[in-house]
């Protein structure tokens, strides 16, 4: 199976589809220092997820939730989530040695472009999840 990193909507919208790939940036061990050298967000920065969904996954595997539970949703504009995407693709034309898995990468990344532009065009926001 693998992680995989994924965006999720804050809403809906007819005919946008959201699905990606995202095994490449799940399983990447360079994508925090990418961002760095290109001078962006880490991708990570744009994580967040519903704190009830957070705790059911915690009781499944058979941890405590803390208390206090965990952080409310956070929602991000899809243009800082561009910035960030557009600059690591950018650094990564221009360094294709970058990343061992520079293509994957660029893949992945490429489908998150796109589907913020749909977003952004519909005025939706947007945060990054992680399937396991």
């Amino acid at each position: 199976m693998g992680v995989a990193l994924y965006i999720v909507e804050e809403r809906k919208v007819p005919g946008i589809e959201t699905h990606v790939n995202g095994k490449a940036l799940g399983r990447s061990k360079s994508l925090n220092k990418l961002a760095r050298q290109a001078g962006v967000r880490r991708l990570m920065e744009f994580f967040s997820q519903d704190p009830e969904e957070a705790a059911a996954f915690i009781e499944d595997e058979g941890g405590e939730v803390p208390t206090g539970g965990f952080p409310a949703e956070q929602w991000f504009s899809c243009h800082e989530g561009s910035v960030t995407v557009r600059g690591l693709l950018t650094h990564l034309a221009a360094n294709p040695t970058a990343a061992r898995d520079a293509v994957a990468i660029t893949e992945d990344l490429r489908e998150f472009e796109s589907i913020l532009a749909k977003l952004a065009e519909a005025g939706v926001r947007w945060h990054l999840a992680i399937d396991f």
